[in-house]
Formats: C-alpha cells, sequence, structure tokens
C-alpha cells in the first residue's frame, strides 16, 4: 500500500481518537450519568468513566488518553516528513496497546461493563499501531 495513504489513516484514526478521548475527558469532569450512552446491558459508559478505575493517581485516564492521541497525532505528522521515524510510531503505538489490554481487562473483567465510547479510542489506537507497522514495512 502506499506510505502517503498509509500515514493519512493514521492521521485519521489519531484524530477519531482525539475527538473521542476529548469527550470522555469532558464526561470524567461532568456529573455521573452525563454520558449519553447510559446504561445498556453490559454497555455503559457511565460504569465505565465513572467507576473507581477512571482515575490513575489522580488522574483522568481519558484525559492521559488524549495526551496520548495528542503525542501519536505529533509523532505521526513528524514521520511523515522523515520516513525513518516512522519506529519512533510503532513504539508508542505499542506503548499504547499495553495501555489498551489493561483498560480492557479492566472493563471486562473488573468491572463487567464495556464503554462503547472508550471502544472508539481503543480501535483508533490499534489501528495506529497496524497502519504504522505496515508503513514500516512499505518503507523498508
Amino acid at each position: 500500500m502506499n506510505r502517503n495513504v498509509l500515514v493519512w489513516a493514521m492521521m485519521a484514526a489519531a484524530l477519531v481518537g482525539l475527538m473521542d478521548s476529548a469527550y470522555l475527558t469532558y464526561l470524567s469532569f461532568s456529573p455521573p450519568t452525563s454520558c449519553p450512552i447510559g446504561e445498556f446491558s453490559i454497555f455503559s459508559c457511565n460504569e465505565v468513566i465513572y467507576s473507581q478505575y477512571a482515575h490513575a493517581y489522580g488522574i483522568s485516564v481519558a484525559l492521559l488518553g488524549l495526551g496520548w492521541f495528542v503525542i501519536a497525532l505529533g509523532l505521526i505528522l513528524i514521520a511523515w516528513r522523515n520516513v525513518r521515524l516512522i519506529r519512533g510510531v510503532v513504539a508508542w503505538s505499542l506503548l499504547g496497546a499495553v495501555g489498551i489490554a489493561g483498560f480492557v481487562y479492566t472493563e471486562i473483567f473488573l468491572l463487567g461493563s464495556i464503554c462503547p465510547l472508550c471502544t472508539i479510542a481503543h480501535i483508533a489506537g490499534l489501528a495506529i499501531l497496524a497502519l504504522s507497522v505496515a508503513s514500516m514495512r512499505t518503507s523498508g
């Protein structure tokens, strides 16, 4: 696949994740039950966003996700200009994938509830990982 197409797809995924994480951050500072995806069987943003696991060391996990996407977008833009730096995007995305694994574990096994809005951010992060690996392979 064309490297420019992969970079544009990474930027699109980063922007989706950025917007989604910004909204999740807003919700995390809003009163409980502010999320429009409330209680729908095992799908509940409220259950996840307002849980005891929604903050790490006093910092909103959604805010950490927002920061991750800001850095990811910056790395993608840098790698677009210098193809050798795509490894930085891959490394950052691997770190994000570890975080995603932890968050999904927490949602499923500790909370028994899945946040659809969080899932959008997770998919965007994993898409950046897959696309950056593909871009690295294309670049040689």
